[in-house]
């Protein structure tokens, strides 16, 4: 069953597109030590910067490096998870085709006390849930979620992703995707998620919670705590929630394992970024990729310097 610690950490460890669907700007920031984690994969005449992404971030976060900006000057090419994940137009098109339901039943399963809980809880973030009935469970707690990121100050467009889609197009940098916005709605709203006439009350049951979770997922994320991040986005979805787990996560890594194998058969200098927690745990994108042979380094900040 899905509840507001697994919507999380799907929507941090893997998704980009419903920030891009709920927008709630971006920081240049000094250097900081240490800093979230980079692979290097290299051959002969190909070197790929592969970074873990934070989606959602505080404007005031630190995140950038010298070291950073130096592998995002050299890069010839930028692939995010999706290349138009700001594209408002695409993304409302897919909500109506993976997000609405005609029946409007999204209130139905729960009893009257559950009811006033949920509108309680969303009124607390201004969302009135008597408006939002025709949303399928999955799409009215993302929402929610995403209001409550919000409240804490994290803002889709201070985000990883967003930056550095901006600062690509500023110098007509060329912006590839991994996947598109269509493959990324496909998952989130597929039944993987489980039980979805439980789902909204879950969410809401969570909000007390809220706030410090965010708060370890962000300090993991940019201190570099791989151990820290793959028990925040990885070990609690794998063993709670297992098919989400595989679709979410593993399934999507391994469909990106052979478009970085074509991408390291050419040549230049390219720079991945993908939610964090596909770099985190073993089914990580770069224990894929080492399996099949390839090498994968951690990037070490103080020798580029």
């Amino acid at each position: 069953m899905i509840n507001l610690k697994h919507t999380r950490r799907a929507l941090m460890a893997g998704f980009v597109c419903v920030a891009a669907l709920l927008p709630l700007g971006a920081a240049q920031a000094k250097e900081a030590a240490p800093a979230p984690k980079m692979w290097v994969i290299k051959d002969a005449d190909s070197t790929i910067y592969l970074y873990g992404s934070f989606h959602l971030l505080k404007a005031d976060t630190q995140w950038k490096t010298p070291a950073f900006d130096k592998v995002f000057n050299s890069a010839d090419t930028l692939y995010l998870e999706v290349a138009n994940l700001d594209d408002q137009a695409a993304a409302a098109a897919l909500v109506q085709k993976y997000g609405i339901d005609p029946t409007g039943s999204l209130l139905k399963p729960y009893t009257p006390e559950e009811q006033k809980l949920i509108r309680d809880t969303y009124a607390k973030y201004g969302l009135n849930i008597d408006q939002l009935v025709m949303l399928k469970p999955w799409l009215a707690s993302l929402m929610l979620v995403m209001k409550q990121m919000q409240t804490e100050g994290f803002d889709p467009n201070a985000g990883v992703d967003k930056t550095l889609l901006t600062a690509a197009r500023a110098k007509n940098l060329p912006v590839k995707g991994m996947e598109t916005l269509e493959d990324q709605m496909k998952v989130i709203s597929s039944d993987v998620f489980g039980e979805e006439s439980k789902a909204l009350l879950d969410t809401v049951k969570e909000d007390a919670n809220v706030k410090a979770t965010f708060e370890k997922m962000l300090t993991a994320w940019k201190t570099g705590d791989i151990n820290g991040l793959e028990t925040l986005l990885v070990d609690e979805m794998k063993v709670k929630t297992p098919k989400m787990y595989e679709s979410v996560m593993v399934n999507r890594n391994r469909n990106w394992v052979q478009p970085i194998k074509d991408v390291l058969a050419g040549s230049g200098t390219q720079l991945i970024v993908v939610g964090a927690g596909h770099l985190a745990g073993p089914d990580s994108v770069q224990a894929l990729l080492k399996k099949d042979g390839i090498k994968v380094e951690l990037y070490d900040y103080q020798s580029a310097k």
